[in-house]
């Protein structure tokens, strides 16, 4: 295919994916320290409680992925999962800091605050797999790094007004904190249904024959050289070295760090905010260079890149350092991260890009299964939440083997 792809429609739908990842950090900040602060409960339970979204991801993300590959309705395929889910999640999300204030803390209001967080997830990952999937869509394939890269762009922005102003109010005022974040998220649906019209955006055209799900699987099973199961596997390990930091740094900042908790809480939160800043601005610049050299070759950077900021946070305890190392860390997720979901979604034909995604999310949110409650067990068990770092490099060594053994072939766009 030849043309231009249009990307306003991109950086539109960036801004919804800015709303998902305003959502996620807060999420995955806030609620280990309501559940341990307020709750008191152990490591290793809030390890699994928070692998609720990853454990129903897993089920629900790669079926709504192909069953949207199958779906066409007046307003498309993806659009009816996303306008009828994530609003609904953003209510939930926004009702979660009031229960322990209206129930009190008791057994009671932490079954109900699982309960809503459940529903949440679900809503979540109902609208996460056709979300991302209207990117391919409405992209060419040659484009898809760049593309990546401006909704990344996005995201990292939405990151970064958790971390930075969201995420600040939430630790004096979580209600108004969590209220913000689910408006957001609502905004940003209504502008995505408003401005991306399927049927006239989309690459595929309307059809009325649709691929078997067992012609999709045997598609899958003949994908050559094995690539995608290293890939898979690289981005299983490089998601459960990520989600070590992702879901305990806070906590261990505010509880072990020596400082004050609601000090140790805000330098993560700054220090997260780093990352995210980095990956922001790197978001863009990382799948021009992969246009350049090569996804493959740039995501090995990455990793490399990721492994220094892991053994660098063994080894040092000095905060301005440490918030260094953070910005590495953020450069190298970009050059990761940006250019893994394309080099996924180049194994698959056009009208199964929902099922691709679907596996992408696959080892992403097999990897965020693993992480929390290993990582918590680990923690319970030694003590000490500083295991978050060794592991952490563990698993990125680990993906970058994997790596090494996908093939370059159609997978490396370059220009």
């Amino acid at each position: 295919m030849q043309g231009r792809s249009n990307y306003f429609k991109v950086f539109l739908l960036g801004f919804g994916f800015l709303s998902i990842s305003l959502l996620w950090s807060i999420y995955n900040t806030d609620i280990p320290i309501i559940l341990q602060e307020t709750y008191k409960i152990s490591s290793f339970a809030v390890g699994w409680i928070m692998n609720l979204d990853n454990i129903l991801a897993i089920i629900i993300i790669p079926i709504i992925g192909a069953l949207s590959d199958r779906t066409w309705t007046k307003i498309g395929r993806r659009m009816p999962y996303i306008i009828t889910s994530l609003p609904i999640s953003a209510i939930l999300f926004c009702l979660i800091p009031w229960i322990p204030l209206l129930m009190g803390v008791n057994i009671p209001s932490l079954f109900l605050l699982i309960f809503v967080i459940f529903l949440m997830n679900i809503t979540q990952a109902i609208g996460r797999s056709p979300f991302i999937a209207l990117m391919p869509d409405i992209v060419f394939p040659e484009n898809r790094s760049p593309a990546n890269g401006i909704i990344n762009f996005m995201g990292g922005l939405g990151a970064l007004i958790a971390f930075f102003f969201v995420g600040r109010l939430s630790s004096t005022d979580r209600t108004l904190g969590f209220l913000i974040v689910g408006i957001v998220q609502i905004i940003a649906v209504i502008i995505l249904f408003l401005t991306i019209r399927e049927k006239r955006d989309s690459l595929v055209p309307v059809s009325q024959k649709q691929t078997s799900w067992s012609n999709s699987f045997k598609y899958l099973m003949r994908v050559r050289d094995k690539s995608l199961i290293f890939l898979l596997l690289a981005i299983f390990f490089w998601f459960v070295g990520f989600n070590t930091i992702e879901t305990f740094y806070t906590v261990y900042m505010a509880m072990e760090s020596g400082l004050l908790p609601s000090q140790g809480e805000s330098i993560a939160k700054f220090n997260l905010g780093i990352l995210a800043l980095s990956f922001m601005v790197m978001s863009i610049p990382s799948g021009v260079l992969a246009k350049r050299i090569g996804r493959k070759r740039t995501v090995i950077i990455g990793i490399l890149g990721i492994i220094g900021m892991f053994i660098g946070l063994m080894i040092t305890k000095d905060l301005s350092v440490i918030s260094i190392l953070f910005l590495i860390g953020g450069i190298s997720w970009a050059l990761i991260n940006i250019n893994a979901l394309p080099m996924v979604l180049d194994l698959g034909s056009l009208e199964l890009q929902g099922t691709f995604t679907g596996m992408y999310y696959l080892a992403s949110q097999s990897a965020s299964i693993i992480a929390p409650p290993l990582t918590g067990f680990l923690a319970d068990l030694l003590h000490t939440r500083f295991i978050i770092f060794p592991l952490g490099g563990i698993f990125s060594i680990l993906a970058l083997l994997m790596i090494l053994q996908v093939k370059d072939l159609e997978m490396d766009v370059r220009g």
